[in-house]
């Protein structure tokens, strides 16, 4: 069965642990106390399983150093809306992120029911909205946000796919025509 993995990071007590615990039920996550890694396994028939993981201390990034890149297929930055001192703690561990591999970012601006939550545009700001990073509201406590962020991610992905396609279809036309 092939693994795709997701990487969460964000600064500590931004939710990465409800986030995870949202998701899906009991059985499919796990928590590896020596590694210091909470993962979520989504199986989504016999031949793929996606794997999202998150460290528990949120500074450390040596699990996602072991993924080859090309089973990599995003991260998601948790990032507490409510406490703009961590944003920028929040900004250095996504680009430490894509530093490894630039792929699809979503930037989740968690806490979004709590009074004097940020408006995940300003949160997106904050961080910086480069090449393929989105930004979306999140309660990490929520089911439904949980899985619009992942949602996010996956769309990303599709539309990284979709313009590597016609980078393909044009370089096939100019190989066609004799590159004229």
């Amino acid at each position: 069965m092939a693994k795709l993995y997701t990487f969460i990071t964000g600064p500590n007590g931004a939710g990465k642990s409800e986030f995870l615990y949202s998701l899906g039920d009991e059985a499919s996550w796990r928590y590896d106390e020596t590694a210091g890694l909470e993962e979520r396994h989504l199986v989504m028939d016999e031949t793929l399983e996606v794997v999202l993981f998150a460290a528990v201390d949120g500074s450390r990034f040596d699990r996602l150093m072991q993924v080859p890149e090309r089973d990599l297929l995003g991260y998601i930055v948790l990032v507490d809306s409510t406490a703009p001192e961590t944003w920028d703690q929040a900004r250095l561990m996504m680009l430490n992120s894509r530093g490894y591999a630039l792929l699809p970012t979503v930037i989740a601006a968690n806490k979004q029911d709590l009074p004097g939550a940020h408006p995940p545009e300003e949160v997106g700001a904050a961080l910086g909205l480069e090449s393929m990073v989105s930004v979306c509201e999140c309660v990490a406590t929520d089911p439904m946000t949980v899985r619009g962020v992942f949602l996010q991610l996956l769309y990303s992905v599709n539309a990284e796919i979709e313009r590597l396609d016609a980078l393909i279809a044009e370089l096939e036309r100019l190989a066609a025509s004799g590159g004229e």
